[in-house]
């Protein structure tokens, strides 16, 4: 356990945490009180009364060294001088262990002042030893309700992974027997005459290819989800993949009666291309299929040092109220009444927008009921980030409020031979580094991605970001919109931090 400001400890244990602290000074007639927590060979301030953090940051050497002096009875009685600058003219008065219900050293209690007069009979040291207690308690509750949920977070990546591996070992022996029934039913056509017959084979092979889709739509979603995949992130040409897109839909939209334009575009983005394709030919075939007469249009708009690319329809429209909902899994826009099989899965946008998050891309829509909608995705333009692809180690700082997670993602990160540093507020960041992890909070007084603007704007460049949400909803999909950011989604592993901090970075990180 290791708190390094009164900012990082959970909300109900600081307040807590500070009132026994006010209490302890009181009970001693001492000016301050600071409680220290013992981390993994340190020593850091959780939380203080009557004095101000920046002074008590000044403290924490010289608290180091006094902690070893506390008799076998867990208290320390009689000054004892502090350092300079911002400690001018204060003391110890008083110090006192906190342990845990278990025994364990969780850190020590300080009553400061620049008095040396204290209430040191027995009652005012019996009840410093009794807050100490109190004290102790309520850190070991906290702690182990921080565990229960860490072991939650770990049971559902566990089942995540479980899932992955479930469907990807089932990949290859569930492709077999479609293989198989295509074959014999393309076999049995050629050998019907009747046409009612013919007709059956029709709806049968429908059947298949539908529940093929399906399946083939499932398992890149539990990839994706599971963070299998690996993007490979460079320079690329929009226009060229633009292109064969329209050679690949073109047959279908002029079967509609469809027009399908196409705008060119030279410029070059920060993506990959395999998984831009992949979202765009979801993107283009919703259009095509959702489409019922006039034209489609694909093309791009510079933004800054963003390039959207824009797929036009004039179909149906989406209202104002369903748009962000289209990204979740099994909705189907714009449909009526039951399902129809017809109109799609409800699948390929859900994996578009899993799709951008991984990249870092934005995803938006924009949609007038009756009218049509337009989808966009929006990308680094090529270009920029060649700072971030510099050799060497990877520097990450890591913004949050919880400790559990900022200690656990440090500990990993450290793994991979990253440097790392970790900080409560943004204000607190020192020196740039290579990438920026901060928690996403919609709908509170700011969020991470105010967290990394704010972190780009004193390091004076755009780094590469991460936000950590644990927020699964269609408001995230608003919330990001346009944003320059990855997205990891609550509970994930680590394979698929790694993907995401590659894609961001564009080089490898840690061992392969």
């Amino acid at each position: 356990m290791d708190y390094e400001s009164a900012a990082e400890a959970p909300p109900l244990t600081r307040r807590t945490l500070v009132g026994l602290l006010d209490l302890a000074a009181y009970v001693m007639g001492a000016p301050a009180a600071i409680l220290c927590l013992d981390g993994a060979g340190s020593l850091s301030v959780a939380a203080c009364a009557g004095i101000e953090e920046e002074a008590v940051e000044a403290l924490g050497p010289d608290l180091a060294a006094l902690r070893d002096r506390l008799d076998v009875s867990g208290l320390l009685i009689g000054p004892q001088p502090l350092a300079g600058g911002a400690a001018t003219g204060l003391q110890v008065l008083a110090g006192a262990a906190i342990v845990g219900p278990d025994r364990e050293r969780l850190g020590s209690l300080w009553l400061c002042g620049s008095s040396g007069k204290i209430d040191s009979d027995r009652r005012g040291t019996e009840g410093l030893r009794r807050i100490a207690g109190l004290i102790g308690t309520e850190i070991a509750e906290q702690v182990a309700m921080d565990g229960r949920l860490a072991a939650a977070r770990a049971e559902a990546e566990r089942a995540t992974r479980s899932k992955s591996r479930f469907l990807s070992a089932a990949n290859h022996d569930l492709r077999q027997p479609y293989q198989a029934i295509h074959l014999f039913l393309h076999l049995l056509q050629t050998k019907l005459s009747d046409p009612g017959q013919q007709s059956l084979v029709t709806r049968i092979q429908e059947a298949v290819q539908s529940s093929e889709v399906l399946m083939t739509s499932l398992l890149e979603l539990s990839t994706l989800d599971a963070g299998t995949v690996r993007p490979a992130v460079g320079r690329i040409g929009v226009g060229e993949i633009l292109e064969r897109m329209i050679r690949e839909f073109e047959p279908a939209a002029l079967a509609k009666g469809l027009r399908l334009r196409y705008v060119p575009c030279t410029a070059a983005v920060v993506t990959d291309p395999v998984l831009l394709e992949r979202m765009l030919r979801h993107l283009i075939g919703n259009a095509v299929r959702f489409t019922a007469k006039g034209s489609i249009m694909i093309g791009c708009r510079r933004r800054g040092d963003r390039l959207r690319v824009e797929v036009w329809d004039t179909g149906p429209g989406i209202a104002e109220d369903k748009r962000a909902a289209v990204f979740e899994e099994f909705v189907q826009i714009a449909a009526a009444g039951p399902r129809d099989r017809g109109r799609g899965l409800g699948l390929g946008l859900a994996i578009v927008e899993r799709t951008a998050r991984l990249l870092g891309h934005g995803i938006d829509v924009r949609s007038t009921v009756g009218r049509g909608s337009v989808f966009t995705i929006s990308m680094r333009r090529a270009g920029r980030g060649a700072d971030a692809a510099a050799a060497g180690p990877v520097s990450v700082l890591v913004i949050g409020g919880d400790p559990v997670q900022v200690t656990a993602l440090r500990v990993m990160l450290e793994s991979w031979n990253c440097t790392v540093t970790t900080v409560a507020v943004p204000e607190k960041a020192g020196a740039a580094a290579d990438l920026v992890i901060a928690e996403l909070r919609p709908g509170s007084g700011g969020n991470g991605l105010e967290t990394v603007d704010l972190v780009r704007r004193r390091s004076g460049r755009a780094i590469p970001a991460i936000v950590v949400s644990g927020d699964g909803g269609p408001e995230r999909v608003k919330l990001l919109g346009d944003a320059d950011v990855s997205v990891l989604l609550r509970p994930f592993g680590p394979d698929h931090l790694k993907s995401v901090m590659e894609a961001a970075l564009m080089r490898p990180i840690g061992p392969r």
